[in-house]
């Protein structure tokens, strides 16, 4: 029998499943530790038997009951799975003992096909279970299909690791082995065409794999096509991405050309395209695991908070090259298969647009980036109300409809999108393409997606061209749009207008999958095969000539969605938003509460109307430059443009507009729309910095925008504000204002790279209400949500250039905390340990208020932030104190709803002494909460420390705390409760020794001096006679004596320790030893001890001091 793993021979763990590659701290399902006990209870029933014996025991074991059945099938699964030595002789046994067709084994085998962990079960487990599958194929058991099928969805596209291509190859090897069972059922047959078809995309480097894969797709679609029909228009879509491979080359033909070829029932493609996808065939392509995460997402978290567990999940499962193939299928996902219910839609949920917004950000490659924007409006191209559901359409009509106010680009560029895809994805269906498009819109309007298109039909920023692609789609939802003057005429009419300053992403985004070239692909190149084909038979494409590089960072889409990141735009945050503008419960401003120095910055101007290249060159001032613009627009354009030649094209421009009086505007406009055309944002200004922090991309060699900063250096570094450093700068701005951000980039070139932080601070002058702390908290959150690796690295830089701004700065902290990982923290604070760092400064008033909100964070931030400012404040008792009662007493911190502030507050108090302030802070908020047990177990953890840590500092804090700063009964009571509550934590000497220092300490006695103000003593010096000092000391005996009485009666009172052999002075005027005892006391406390009058200080008396002169 199989040896069992277990937490050892006398161990009281139970045995560990063998099933998955599980860490030590992973804990393994029910179910499992189910199969495990069941196999360990049939090991001791088989043990020493013979076969004929054990026979008889287990058919009489298995007739017992249906749970004694069930649990030796359970053994007996687990044992072929886990014991491949033993497997012929567990499957005899199963086969004996089974009483319900394999029913109960069968589920078994469904819960580790479905399992979340699937990807990290053993490989002999693996390739068992594949063996067992075909072993009850040939006894036909029921629900083997169900098995399959989950087992087809743990197929990871977008994955190349060893684990899932020997995943294929079982899937590839049991399906030709059980090809006649598999076509027994449709579903299975179109699910396993569907994935075989998907995966083959990344298999390009694995041509074996690739090869079968192929070979078993076209053999299921050509011998059982009409079952492969029920996927609907994504069969399409799949096959388009393949259709160059050989493989499928001829079967797409077919398709296209003779589909009654393939099934006498098959009409043509147009068929396939208005079939809706069943939204099972969608699920297949996102594992279980992939499942559950994403609806986690989309089902709990509000839209303010979801941006940090998206980068999880991309860091996850897209964070390889191979894997962008993913994003077009976690889009179709959300787009056919997730469909919120109505009180998610009513709630702050993040919505599906905003999440699929977020997730465009990622994508890297144009090709997938085209694809992408196929797969969210894929839907509409053929939409039918009577077969189509709203909630395809609805992500795309929000994202569209909801970007008109602040980015009205983001929704030309998706107008333009749907215009082309309605003429170029198939031309020969153009009309009736055209027409699902428009009925699209029309049934998001009339159920109330959107109340109309007119607003973005009559909003002042769209254009005229996009105000003629919108009556071309929706002619039935707004009006015509007026002629044109002659000089703005397209020169195509028969064609949708295009926008000639189109970003190069949305360029690429608009071209159907077809017109994609082979060069455009990132590295490595795919083959040319791999590029889909258009739908229809060869026909003339619309292409768009485009730059080789480009970089999502520019995606409209990602812009809209800064504000998830806590950036807000820059010409048009409200202080807070109104609820016309917050209607789908998107943050806009940085905080709730957020200071004026947190808020965006305001520019000078207002944005400018963006308009073509060729308009902007038409502005008279420009006419200066010449042809030097029109030969650098050109030399832009070119097909494989020389940057660095350009870059000193930039330099002459930029020199010749600083000492002309051109329009700063139409400059702007013409170095806008050829940036967004060619800009590479991965080309930040330090690449040693960049490749540190763990960023890789193309940016490698510089972009455009990086010479026109250099340029604008040659101006900004001088301290004299002439005009033509006034104007550079000022371009710099409203290159801004256009559409190229260039403020956190101008950020890195003036303090990292250049090291002249000045001119960043001049940059920002440029602004009419703008402070140099909103430039950083705007700039460093870009900068953040663009490159967080840099931006962790250049934090030190950024604190030395600027400490005054960067200090107690909210939004900084925001910032730091919105992306941070453990080890980023980790650094941070070491870096804050060595003095090269300081976020929270020595303002109270700074630091109170960003605790404050950050209480309404996430909990990662929290503990990420509690972290940083432990690294700061720690240990200094005056801001220690300050915090302590802000959260206690001003808060009022329960640590329920708030236990990362709560464990950041107690980590702050241990790590700091005791002082009376602290103590006073604590033992009111224990009163402040009723002397509940919250209150008492918040001071009893800190109390309990300082005990162990700060004992005498405690000790002496608590018996400063006299009853004029805290209620006697008060501190009593509290401590007794942390007595009584920590008793196990305290042994008697403790205890003895906190009970001492609440005894109020006796009032030390005091003499009562008599008043001799009245005396007349001269400061000069003249001989004294005889009876004159007879006379002196017979007055100062008297008095002395006049105040013995006194003194005796408090002594009586007080009973002081006394000395003896004390005397007055030499005269032996008294031998009491009263007064000595008290004056020697008084001597040395140097101020009054009397009761009720602790800080009155004392006076020497003269009576004493001239009897010690004279003695």
């Amino acid at each position: 029998m199989a040896e069992i793993q277990s937490g050892g021979a006398h161990s009281p763990l139970p045995p560990q499943p063998q099933l998955f590659q599980l860490e030590p701290i992973d804990v393994a399902e029910p179910w499992q530790h189910e199969l495990v006990e069941c196999f360990i209870s049939f090991s001791t029933l088989a043990a020493g038997k013979s076969q004929t014996e054990l026979h008889e025991t287990l058919q009489q074991k298995a007739s017992e009951s249906m749970h004694s059945h069930g649990e030796l099938v359970n053994g007996l699964v687990y044992g072929i799975l886990t014991v491949p030595a033993e497997g012929n002789t567990y499957l005899r046994h199963l086969n004996i003992v089974s009483r319900d067709g394999f029913a109960h084994a069968i589920s078994r085998l469904k819960l580790l096909a479905t399992a979340h962990r699937f990807a990290r079960v053993r490989p002999e487990v693996r390739s068992q279970l594949f063996w067992l599958l075909s072993e009850l194929v040939k006894v036909s058991a029921h629900g083997m299909d169900q098995v399959v099928l989950a087992l087809t969805r743990q197929v990871r596209s977008g994955d190349v690791t060893q684990g899932n291509v020997k995943l294929c190859w079982l899937m590839v090897r049991f399906v030709r082995a059980n090809y006649a069972w598999l076509s027994t059922f449709p579903v299975l047959v179109a699910t396993t065409v569907y994935m075989l078809g998907r995966v083959a995309l990344d298999h390009s480097r694995i041509p074996d794999l690739r090869a079968a894969e192929c070979e078993l797709a076209v053999q299921l679609l050509r011998e059982r096509f009409h079952e492969c029909c029920m996927i609907g228009r994504d069969l399409v879509r799949m096959l388009q991405d393949v259709a160059r491979i050989p493989e499928f080359h001829d079967l797409w033909q077919d398709i296209l050309q003779r589909p009654q070829s393939l099934s006498p029932l098959f009409a043509g493609i147009e068929q396939l395209l208005r079939t809706p996808t069943p939204p099972m065939f969608l699920a297949n392509r996102i594992t279980y695991e992939m499942e559950t995460r994403l609806r986690f997402i989309l089902e709990n978290l509000p839209a303010t908070s979801y941006s940090r567990n998206l980068m999880w999940f991309v860091q996850r499962y897209l964070s390889t090259p191979e894997s962008e193939s993913l994003f077009s299928d976690l889009i179709r996902y959300i787009i056919g298969v997730f469909h919120p219910s109505n009180a998610v839609l009513a709630s702050n949920v993040v919505p599906r647009y905003v999440f699929l917004g977020g997730l465009l950000r990622f994508i890297r490659s144009p090709v997938v980036a085209a694809n992408a924007k196929l797969a969210l409006f894929y839907d509409w191209l053929f939409y039918d109300p009577k077969s189509d559901t709203i909630m395809n359409i609805e992500p795309g009509v929000l994202i569209i409809a909801q970007s008109v106010d602040k980015y009205t680009f983001m929704t030309a560029s998706f107008i333009e999108f749907l215009a082309y895809e309605s003429d170029a994805y198939s031309p020969e269906l153009a009309p009736a393409i055209r027409g699902s498009i428009g009925l699209a819109m029309q049934d998001a309007v009339e159920k109330g997606v959107i109340p109309s298109i007119m607003p973005i039909y009559e909003h002042p920023r769209i254009e005229v061209d996009i105000r003629q692609n919108l009556y071309y789609l929706f002619p039935q939802l707004v009006p015509p749009v007026p002629e044109p003057a002659p000089s703005e005429a397209s020169a195509d009419d028969a064609e949708p207008a295009k926008n000639d300053d189109a970003m190069l992403l949305d360029s690429m985004d608009m071209l159907p999958p077809a017109a994609v070239n082979s060069e455009l692909a990132p590295e490595p190149p795919k083959p040319a095969a791999e590029l889909p084909l258009p739908i229809a038979a060869p026909q003339p494409i619309r292409t768009v000539s485009v730059a080789p590089k480009t970089s999502i960072a520019l995606d409209p889409v990602s812009r809209m969605f800064q504000e998830e990141f806590g950036i807000v735009d820059a010409d048009s945050a409200p202080e807070g938003p109104t609820d016309a503008e917050n209607t789908d419960g998107i943050s806009h401003t940085i905080a709730e509460g957020s200071a004026p120095e947190d808020a965006a910055l305001v520019a000078s101007t207002e944005p400018l109307p963006e308009i073509s290249v060729e308009r902007a060159l038409e502005d008279t001032s420009l006419w200066l430059f010449g042809s030097t613009l029109q030969t650098f627009v050109d030399s832009v354009a070119a097909a494989e443009p020389d940057v660095k030649q350009i870059g000193g094209s930039v330099k002459e421009i930029v020199d010749m507009f600083a000492q002309s009086e051109a329009s700063i505007s139409a400059i702007a406009r013409v170095l806008a729309s050829i940036f967004s055309d060619s800009l590479d944002m991965e080309d930040v200004e330090t690449n040693a910095e960049l490749a540190a922090a763990g960023e890789s991309g193309d940016g490698l060699e510089h972009d455009l925008l990086h010479y026109i900063l250099t340029a604008a250096a040659d101006y900004a570094h001088t301290t004299d504000m002439a005009n033509s450093t006034r104007r550079v700068l000022q371009l710099l701005m409203q290159l801004t204002e256009v559409k190229v951000d260039v403020g956190f980039r101008w950020l890195l070139y003036s303090v990292v790279n250049a090291g002249k932080p000045a001119q960043y601070a001049r940059y920002v002058d440029q602004y009419a209400e703008g402070t140099l702390q909103a430039a950083l908290v705007r700039d460093l959150g870009m900068l953040q949500e663009q490159f967080p690796g840099l931006f962790y690295a250049v934090l030190p830089q950024i604190y030395a250039a600027f400490p005054d701004a960067f200090i107690g700065c909210r939004g900084v902290v925001k910032s730091v905390v919105a992306l941070i990982d453990q080890p980023q923290a980790y650094r941070l604070g070491a870096l804050i340990a060595r003095g090269q760092l300081q976020l929270f400064g020595h303002r109270q008033a700074a630091i109170v208020t960003i605790i404050g909100i950050t209480l309404e964070s996430d909990a990662f931030e929290q503990v990420c932030f509690w972290q940083l400012l432990n690294a700061e404040v720690g240990g200094d008792e005056m801001r220690v104190a300050g915090i302590a009662h802000y959260l206690l007493l001003e808060k009022k911190l329960d640590p329920a709803d708030n236990s990362e502030a709560a464990t950041g507050l107690l980590t702050l108090l241990k790590a700091t002494s005791p002082t009376p302030s602290l103590l006073k802070s604590l033992f009111t908020y224990v009163a402040a909460t009723d002397n509940s047990d919250v209150g008492v177990d918040f001071s009893g953890n800190a109390l309990t420390a300082w005990l162990r840590t700060s004992k005498a500092a405690l000790l002496n804090s608590l018996s400063e705390l006299a009853p004029s700063v805290l209620p006697g009964d008060l501190v009593e009571s509290v401590v007794s409760r942390w007595l009584e509550r920590y008793s196990q934590q305290l042994d008697e000497k403790d205890r003895y020794e906190i009970q001492q220092a609440l005894v109020p300490k006796p009032a030390a006695p005091v003499i009562e001096v008599p008043d001799l103000s009245g005396v007349e003593r001269s400061s000069e010096h003249r001989p004294v006679t005889r009876s004159q000092k007879a006379k002196e000391d017979n007055e100062r005996k008297r008095r002395i004596s006049n105040s013995q009485p006194i003194l005796r009666q408090q002594s009586r009172q007080e009973t002081p320790k006394r000395h003896k052999n004390n005397s007055v002075d030499s005269e032996g005027s008294d031998s009491s030893s009263d007064v000595p005892m008290t004056r020697g006391r008084r001597r040395r406390n140097g101020r009054s001890l009397a009761a009720g009058d602790d800080n009155q200080s004392y006076q020497s008396s003269p009576i004493l001091s001239s009897a010690s002169s004279s003695d």
